[in-house]
């Protein structure tokens, strides 16, 4: 990539205009960089968005990556490849131009096409939600996963920094690693979320009531733990050693045989995150089975 304009905020364009590409595209025109142009094989994706963020709907990805410096490519991980050699094969002129996908774990061999062309590939992964535009506050002051050589790694630090972000580095061998953690940070607390909710509505609370207010509850929780760590943010029975509410707990999931074995599993995670703090003499050991 062209080293000449590296101080300078890089044009971008953005192919697929999903939830992951509408959040980075309005996070970034928000910080101040110019979104050139949208590309999405859904037209009426591309069409909102580009109006979201001032930029031309490009139709091709072709045309996308020619009106920018650094075009993402938020696709699914299947079509980064065939988008790179989609590329590739065009004849288009790559030397001042950088693809860089969003993939949380391939790396930046997977568009290594582009490179045929003198172009730059590289990986920017925000370690963040990203459910759409109106998500994109969310990435402000995120962490974001980056791989890339040279100028591009300056140009991508220098968007991750634009957000208030922070890279985060992660050896390849280990990016598989890197995706299971952020799933679990990120993705399971939803399906206990869910898993809870039912619980909650089996005890006599309308679902809407019971979704909203344990949403509540995780937010809290979260918020809690960001400020302090999971172990000082971690509250309930297993902090307290009440046994006997476990043991309550778990009777009165008898009905619920599923739900009884995850919360038998994460008592006994919960306990993990406790037991370096010694128990006072008199406090029982839980029982979780």
């Amino acid at each position: 990539m062209d080293t000449t304009h590296v101080g300078r905020r890089p044009a971008l364009s953005i192919v697929g205009a999903g939830r992951a590409g509408s959040a980075l595209a309005v996070a970034f025109a928000q910080a101040g960089y110019r979104i050139a142009a949208v590309h999405s094989r859904t037209a009426a994706h591309a069409d909102e968005l580009a109006r979201a963020v001032g930029a031309e709907v490009a139709a091709t990805a072709v045309a996308a990556v020619r009106l920018a410096d650094v075009t993402l490519l938020t696709v699914p991980d299947g079509a980064i490849a065939q988008v790179a050699a989609t590329l590739a094969a065009s004849g288009m002129a790559l030397r001042d131009h950088a693809v860089v996908h969003c993939s949380a774990r391939l790396g930046p061999d997977v568009a290594v096409a582009v490179r045929a062309g003198g172009g730059s590939v590289g990986v920017l992964h925000p370690l963040q939600a990203m459910s759409g535009a109106a998500s994109a506050p969310s990435l402000r002051g995120a962490f974001f996963r980056l791989e890339a050589e040279g100028s591009l790694r300056q140009y991508l630090a220098g968007m991750v920094a634009g957000l208030d972000g922070h890279v985060l580095t992660v050896e390849p061998k280990n990016r598989d690693l890197y995706h299971a953690a952020a799933v679990l940070a990120g993705n399971a607390p939803l399906a206990l979320l869910a898993r809870a909710t039912e619980l909650l509505e089996a005890a006599g609370v309308e679902r809407q009531t019971a979704h909203a207010a344990l949403a509540k509850l995780l937010e809290g929780a979260a918020a809690n733990a960001r400020a302090q760590g999971p172990s000082e943010a971690l509250t309930g029975p297993v902090v307290r050693g009440d046994s006997d509410a476990i043991a309550a707990h778990l009777a009165a999931l008898e009905p619920y045989p599923e739900a009884r074995d995850l919360y038998a599993e994460l008592v006994r995670e919960m306990e993990q995150l406790v037991r370096p703090a010694p128990a006072p003499q008199d406090q029982r050991p839980l029982r979780v089975a």
